[in-house]
């Protein structure tokens, strides 16, 4: 099947596209570089990324064992666009980009001393120039909080989808799969039912498949520390910072008495080609996890699909979208740069060619649904003023209650006055519940004034109600009457229900049965419901 491609102007599509992502429960999104350039954080493969960048600088550093000949300079000066970029000068003009992110470097302790400068600056470019994510990574969590997220798959290091509150631990897991049935559907979304084995458990929002630029990895013992000023100081100069838990256990061993151990170092926790993911397990076990969910919707933004390793998992997620029943699946690709046509035709349906953040603008303008969540209610005491309790009190929604200090006891808080009691009936359902048969000596009736038989007994109405209505009545007409000096003899309090003769006592069940028992309603055998104040 060929890919459709929409333009901006194509609002048609466009708004087919946003439809069909208002309609779909589950969404799994992958990310690249080309989501986080608004930020100003160049991408790899464009002409203006890190790439592009790398190969124009003119510095004179020979890296001759990272692409196997001899580095000559570059006679051609750098264009201006170039200068005002924010890249390490240590890096030389004619070196391939991918070079500094190839496993080869490790084996040359000049390629490896210019690759921590220029991550180290990268990083340090990041959290100095960048204060707040795109509207693409806030799109991410809008799909998070709305309930549709399964996952978001990201090659980006730069760590942005944590600014945005997305879950990027790998530790959590999967999360759990109760959270899109109906019943986690309702309701706001609380911390509580976030956390782990909860009903909104996520688990890891965001797999990050190339690491962060926020941990260091030792390259002995495997284990991770956080990023701090002191090695990003060290990282910068090109070298690399000690392990200090390799330093701590060989100490340890010489304070025994004990030969010494190999002490690590510190590298930045991002994968780098021909490298296997330190928790290469955990993205296993939660990618197996998503493609049972059967997921109705795969957006795929800001990346050019070169990995190998990701374009084996977009091709199975798109089958597993492609699977679903009537084909209502959907794999949109939104990017500047077009895709193969001969790799991707039976695996892309859209592919919208344009800037990230301005497509994520149009489905605003499309379906502006899409965006609005359930809000948090944040219930918070004020401080009513003199005019707020005074017209509260006088509308008769809240009485107001004295605090101890007598004279200023009108300015109270809102949180002393408490609502009035206004005397109501409430008339509520009760459950049908048969009278008790308790039989009474013969000729004399039962307990209740019906006379002894075996047939069963009827529910008794409850004329309470009406008889409360009518003592306001009657307290209603004389306080008129009072006012204006006049005696009304006519008012009198109202009787309760008559129940029969003196001579054989009739009680309201048998009122009640002579009126309601026709002969149809015999034969129907049905039950009358009491309704109780």
């Amino acid at each position: 099947m060929p890919i459709l491609q929409v333009t901006p102007e194509n609002n048609r599509q466009l708004q087919n596209i946003a439809n069909a992502l208002a309609a779909a429960k589950k969404v799994v999104v992958f990310t690249g570089a080309g989501i986080s350039t608004n930020c100003g954080i160049p991408d790899f493969r464009s002409e203006e990324g890190l790439y592009s960048l790398i190969k124009a600088q003119r510095d004179a550093v020979p890296l001759g064992a990272i692409s196997g000949r001899t580095i000559r300079k570059s006679s051609s000066p750098p264009s201006p666009s170039t200068k005002s970029k924010s890249i390490p000068p240590s890096i030389p003009n004619n070196v391939k980009g991918k070079d500094l992110f190839d496993a080869q470097l490790w084996k040359d302790p000049i390629s490896t001393s210019v690759f921590y400068t220029f991550i180290a600056s990268l990083r340090q470019k990041i959290h100095e120039e960048v204060k707040k994510a795109t509207s693409t990574h806030r799109f991410i969590k809008t799909l998070r909080d709305s309930r549709k997220l399964v996952r978001c798959y990201t090659q980006n290091i730069d760590g942005l989808e944590a600014m945005e509150g997305l879950n990027t631990d790998m530790t959590q897991g999967k999360g759990s799969r109760t959270r899109f049935t109906k019943k986690s559907m309702e309701g706001q979304r609380l911390p509580s039912r976030t956390q782990p084995g909860a009903d909104l458990d996520g688990g890891c929002e965001v797999v990050q498949l190339h690491g962060d630029l926020r941990v260091l990895r030792c390259t002995l013992c495997q284990q991770t520390c956080e990023w701090e000023d002191r090695h990003s100081t060290r990282l910068l100069a090109g070298k690399a910072p000690t392990c200090q838990l390799c330093a701590a256990a060989n100490q340890d061993r010489q304070n025994r008495g004990k030969r010494g151990t190999k002490i690590g170092s510190l590298r930045p926790n991002i994968v780098l080609y021909g490298e296997e993911h330190p928790s290469a397990d955990a993205v296993g076990d939660i990618t197996a996890s998503d493609l049972k969910m059967k997921p109705d919707v795969l957006l795929i933004l800001g990346t050019s699909l070169h990995v190998h390793g990701l374009k084996t998992m977009v091709r199975e997620f798109a089958k597993a979208v492609h699977a679903r029943a009537g084909g209502k699946g959907m794999v949109i690709f939104i990017n500047l740069t077009k895709p193969s046509a001969s790799v991707w035709k039976d695996v892309l349906d859209y592919w919208v060619s344009m800037d990230c953040d301005a497509w994520v603008h149009s489905m605003r303008r499309h379906r502006p649904d899409i965006f609005q969540t359930q809000p948090r209610l944040s219930m918070q005491v004020m401080k009513a003023n003199d005019k707020q309790i005074p017209k509260a009190v006088a509308h008769g929604i809240v009485a107001a209650k004295p605090s101890n200090d007598k004279e200023n006891w009108m300015t109270g808080s809102v949180s002393s006055l408490q609502k009035s009691t206004q005397p109501r009936v409430l008339l509520t359902p009760k459950k049908k519940k048969p009278l008790e048969n308790r039989s009474a000596p013969a000729g004399k009736g039962s307990r209740f004034g019906l006379p002894s038989s075996p047939q069963k007994d009827r529910l008794i109405p409850d004329h309470s109600s009406q008889l409360l209505d009518q003592l306001e009545e009657v307290a209603c007409t004389k306080s008129l009457a009072k006012q204006e000096g006049r005696t009304d003899e006519t008012s009198q309090l109202p009787t309760p229900p008559s129940t029969g003769h003196r001579g054989y006592k009739r009680s309201l069940a048998q009122n009640y049965q002579d009126i309601c028992e026709t002969p149809s309603k015999k034969r129907r055998k049905e039950s009358v419901d009491v309704w109780q104040d």
